[in-house]
């Protein structure tokens, strides 16, 4: 069928490509939402006028730089400064940049640009019989100016082999919401059709901007409810943009960005490595802390025996996501490599973090460790062996102190997020595990050995026979695992046990998990639905995640779920719908009309698209208003 509705498309422009634009492409956004988006398909060919001359600055739709106060200041300095020169140069030739721009219309912007051409010119071509006799199948929609006395604002045309098939549609102007009623609407199909025989509803109410409830049923009643909790099937729809953080989750969030960054730098010093080019790894993420003050709380924090004493009791009150989200941020740490994390982290640079393992190292084979780690990472490891079977100290090389903090950030946050759903009771905890994940996460081929410089080179080592493992043993099980992490020049035991794909899909999972999180925090902010919230985290948890390269803050994340009526009919009793899809069929044996009203509070269209956008009527009333289209379509046996 594309094929064919190129075919259109080529011929169009052959013959009125210089009068007129003409694209074959996705619809414009205000058509699928009228129409719908299963009446338009995926492409049409779109024939309209065009008219970049007029300046961005002149149309209020387009996006705005956010105005920020100076701080310290009560009110905006307007007169300036020739020696203050507070322009961002390089902005003005990356429009790339994150400016901050706010742009809250449901149009593209490129659809600012579109003009209407008179509704008898597109029937002229409509028409035609070179027109009408064109080979495919598809439709063409012809951008109407709404000038004419109906308000026409596109003109459809569907090529079918077995139908004539026409559509209009206008504009019907502003109405009060209470004239909107079944039986204005079922006069107005009946008309051109008669009663209808089916008919299609949605109606969309609006929690906020980033909430939508979606009620959609059918019914082949002839005077339709136009309002029905009761039977109908309910959708929720909420964007959580990365951006959109709130104080609550910001820590959480900075937390996976901290990851992502460590990641990209230990991917990017890998890739360098591979085509020669030498250099230090990079580490950006911490602030800086004193060596001396980090060597003080890296001692105390392995040494300390406080910890112990003070045991962690889950308490029988139940609080509710808000209030866990709010406690996790304060949660007490019970895992040596989990304090480290935060210790760690803090170093301003790679040479600092290189300098404050080996503090770590040195540490844990001259002291008397209480605090023994639990958590099953390689650091973990190292520690143990240190501590107990007296491992030769690691001298970290490449990258490989920043892939022991990764492996460590990896587990902490994990913890964290696995505190706020168990302890806010939503879900069980398996959901937030990936299915990759082995038993233990680590490779169980490392021998538990202490061997020494001289045994290894003899070579006669007892398995525990307290051998003193050093690089320079080399035996079957480090093979193995050097092929199994994919380092084939690897000698011995590894320090770190990176995987470039592994790491991404388990920063994707908590990614994923998080985006979770912030959606439940919206429903038990806005909805306050407790019910639902186990239904949600299986929907949403089990799903394959999204994974993620980067995050910044124009990434966004879309839930879409089905919900039981019941949860939501005490809340959306008694209010209007921000927006109505109304669609009523009549059929008979040689013809089949289709009526489709739209309604919503906002002007779904460019003012600039035609002259009938140009008033807003909206002000001369004072009750619930809507703007309104209509569209008809009929098909007609050939």
């Amino acid at each position: 069928m594309a094929a064919n509705l190129a075919n259109i498309y080529a011929e169009l422009m052959r013959t009125y490509g210089k009068d007129y634009t003409i694209t074959y492409g996705p619809p414009p956004t205000y058509l699928g939402s009228i129409a719908g988006a299963g009446e338009v398909g995926k492409k049409i060919v779109l024939v309209f006028k065009e008219d970049r001359n007029a300046a961005a600055s002149k149309i209020k739709t387009t996006p705005t730089k956010l105005l920020q106060k100076i701080e310290g200041t009560s009110e905006l300095d307007l007169t300036g400064s020739p020696l203050k020169d507070d322009c961002i140069v390089d902005a003005i030739a990356d429009l790339s940049l994150d400016l901050q721009l706010v742009s809250s219309h449901p149009w593209k912007l490129e659809e600012e640009f579109h003009r209407g051409m008179s509704v008898d010119k597109a029937r002229g071509i409509i028409c035609t019989e070179h027109f009408q006799h064109a080979d495919g199948l598809g439709s063409v929609w012809f951008l109407c100016d709404g000038s004419d006395h109906c308000q026409t604002q596109l003109l459809q045309y569907e090529f079918k082999k077995t139908h004539f098939s026409r559509g209009i549609l206008s504009y019907q102007g502003v109405l009060p919401a209470f004239m909107v009623t079944s039986q204005s609407l079922v006069r107005q199909h009946s008309i051109a059709g008669g009663a209808p025989m089916e008919t299609s509803i949605e109606n969309r109410y609006q929690v906020n901007p980033k909430i939508t409830l979606r009620c959609s049923w059918v019914t082949s009643s002839p005077q339709p409810l136009l309002v029905n909790l009761r039977e109908c099937e309910v959708a929720l729809s909420h964007t959580f943009r990365v951006g959109d953080c709130s104080s609550l989750t910001q820590d959480l969030m900075n937390q996976l960005r901290i990851l992502v960054y460590i990641r990209e730098d230990i991917v990017s010093y890998r890739n360098d490595e591979r085509q020669g080019l030498i250099r230090d790894p990079t580490y950006r993420c911490g602030s800086g802390i004193d060596m001396d003050e980090l060597r003080d709380s890296i001692n105390k924090t392995m040494t300390d025996v406080s910890d112990l004493m003070d045991t962690y009791i889950i308490g029988a009150s139940e609080f509710d996501i808000e209030e866990v989200v709010h406690r996790a941020k304060g949660r007490r740490l019970t895992d040596l490599t989990d304090k480290l994390w935060e210790l760690l982290k803090c170093c301003g640079s790679y040479k600092d973090l290189k300098m404050a393992f080996n503090m770590l190292f040195q540490c844990a084979a001259r002291c008397n460790i209480v605090n023994t780690p639990t958590n099953k990472n390689r650091l973990a490891e190292i520690i143990t062996e240190l501590a107990n079977r007296r491992l030769a100290i690691p001298c970290l090389s490449g990258a490989e102190a920043l892939e022991l903090l990764l492996e460590v950030g990896l587990e902490k946050v994990y913890k964290d997020y696995e505190f706020i759903y168990m302890e806010s009771k939503i879900c069980s905890t398996n959901l937030l595990k990936e299915s990759s994940e082995t038993a233990d996460g680590s490779p169980q081929n490392v021998p538990q050995l202490r061997k020494s410089l001289h045994n290894a080179v003899r070579g006669d080592a007892t398995p525990g026979g307290g051998m003193r493992k050093t690089l320079l043993h080399l035996d079957a099980d480090s093979r193995a695992t050097a092929v199994k992490y994919g380092d084939d020049d690897v000698a011995g035991i590894k320090n770190s046990h990176f995987d470039e794909h592994e790491s991404k899909e388990r920063i994707s999972k908590l990614f994923q998990i998080h985006c979770t999180m912030e959606h439940l925090l919206m429903i038990h902010i806005h909805l306050n639905l407790p019910n639902v919230y186990s239904d949600v985290c299986c929907d949403l948890l089990k799903k394959t995640p999204k994974q993620v390269e980067a995050i910044d803050d124009q990434l966004s994340d879309v839930m879409d779920i089905h919900l039981a009526a019941h949860y939501v009919r005490d809340y959306l009793d008694g209010k209007e719908p921000y927006s109505r899809h109304i669609t009523m069929k009549s059929v008979n044996k040689f013809r089949e009309l289709q009526t489709t009203f739209y309604f919503n509070t906002e002007n779904i269209c460019p003012p600039q698209l035609a002259q009938c956008f140009q008033c807003d009527d909206k002000e001369l009333v004072k009750e619930r208003t809507y703007h309104s289209w209509l569209y008809r379509k009929i098909r007609t046996l050939k």
